[in-house]
């Protein structure tokens, strides 16, 4: 896979997404890729070179629809540091053009004055990890954030268009009334768009993981007690129920167009690239995935290279594939009756699951309580997942020296 190539030859819109690695605290929970510093040179030496990669993105000119500050904690770069990355990606795109440009926050790193500074850069919706209100899940997890000190920042957020709430259940402490009156608490902030995500507890692969004591964590048979429950209030809340797990207002862009990245669900489009360390992106036939090592980074956009480590090409069924699992995902329904006989092994399968999923002439819908499940729906044409042997994808040099 040739990533140049890529870029030159696809001319639709994409999302933009940066991945600031840096967090001034770690919270126990988190499986993201990140480095725990405070000290401003090395985030400045970051940022140097954040920007050059972002120089090599510049001749191609892509068409850029939507972005996404993302991290990491893009909110722990100071004003000057912000202004400074804005004003290089102006050059690529009017920042002020986007349709949407979001930033996650984190209430910790932020003081007086911080908000209106981002929306003067062009930040139109802003997103908070909350995760839990409870004191005792907050000290658990190492995320000490009181529901005061997220109302006081959110006394700035006639800035935006939108603010959206992520929130975590299976954490550790947690119990079924404590998410109840986490939930209480975050309708009476009033979020237009959140996000319901299950913990993953991996501390196989995030050795900081091992701080959280396993006994601490809720049953599995309580968490899709937690899902439920967590879901009814919301929808009673008056917030509608879209895609996998995400729920928003009715004045909420998502609640009128819903499509799907690498990085969820989103109003925009489909097409993303990606930059800084891990970011993903996925455009055209092609997956790609940057470096996680920092000094890899550097190294290659200083020799004038995107920092790509590995990619895959799309074949015609991959991407068959996933329009069907993103319609599933999005739509909760697929429409399978132009596909001829091609998937008739997943009917036969999926039509042995009455409870989960309705089909008539073809078209598939999912149930309510299907939509609980709805991975497991989806795993049913995720051929990679379920046939590995014959979908083994090698990792492979590319070709990512810039034009």
């Amino acid at each position: 896979m040739d990533y140049v190539a890529a870029l030159k030859h696809f001319d639709g819109p994409r999302h933009l997404y940066l991945h600031i690695p840096f967090c001034a605290k770690l919270c126990h929970y988190c499986i993201c890729n990140i480095s725990i510093t405070n000290d401003r040179a090395k985030i400045q030496f970051f940022l140097d070179h954040l920007l050059k990669e972002i120089d090599l993105l510049r001749p191609f000119h892509p068409q850029i629809r939507d972005l996404h500050f993302g991290g990491g904690t893009p909110s722990h770069l100071d004003r000057t540091q912000f202004s400074q990355l804005c004003a290089s990606l102006n050059k690529l795109v009017p920042l002020k053009s986007l349709s949407e440009v979001a930033m996650e926050i984190d209430p910790r790193t932020v003081k007086k004055g911080d908000l209106e500074h981002y929306a003067s850069e062009g930040v139109n919706r802003i997103s908070f990890g909350v995760q839990d209100f409870d004191p005792d899940v907050q000290l658990a997890i190492n995320r000490v954030q009181p529901f005061e000190m997220v109302e006081e920042v959110l006394e700035d957020r006639h800035f935006f268009k939108g603010v959206n709430f992520d929130l975590l259940y299976g954490l550790p402490k947690q119990t079924l009334e404590t998410v109840e009156k986490t939930l209480t608490q975050v309708i009476q902030l009033n979020p237009e768009r959140i996000t319901l995500l299950k913990y993953c507890h991996a501390p196989e692969l995030r050795r900081h993981m091992k701080l959280i004591k396993e006994a601490d964590l809720p049953s599995p048979d309580e968490l899709p007690v937690m899902f439920v429950t967590m879901t009814e209030k919301l929808v009673e809340a008056g917030y509608q129920w879209v895609g996998l797990d995400h729920f928003c207002l009715s004045t909420d862009s998502l609640s009128k167009k819903i499509g799907r990245t690498f990085n969820g669900f989103s109003s925009g489009t489909t097409e993303m690239i990606g930059l800084g360390p891990t970011s993903t992106g996925v455009f055209g036939t092609i997956y790609c995935q940057n470096t996680y090592d920092l000094a890899e980074y550097y190294n290659a956009v200083n020799r004038g290279e995107f920092p790509i480590l590995r990619g895959y090409r799309m074949s015609a069924d991959d991407l068959m594939r996933r329009g069907v699992i993103f319609s599933l995902l999005c739509h909760q329904r697929v429409d399978l009756s132009g596909y001829g006989d091609y998937f008739d092994r997943e009917l036969e399968i999926l039509s042995g699951m009455p409870e989960l999923i309705r089909i008539e002439r073809g078209l598939v819908t999912v149930t309510g309580y299907g939509r609980v499940l709805l991975r497991n729906i989806c795993k049913v044409f995720d051929v990679k997942d379920t046939q590995p042997e014959h979908y083994r994808i090698a990792q492979r040099t590319i070709t990512r020296r810039a034009a």
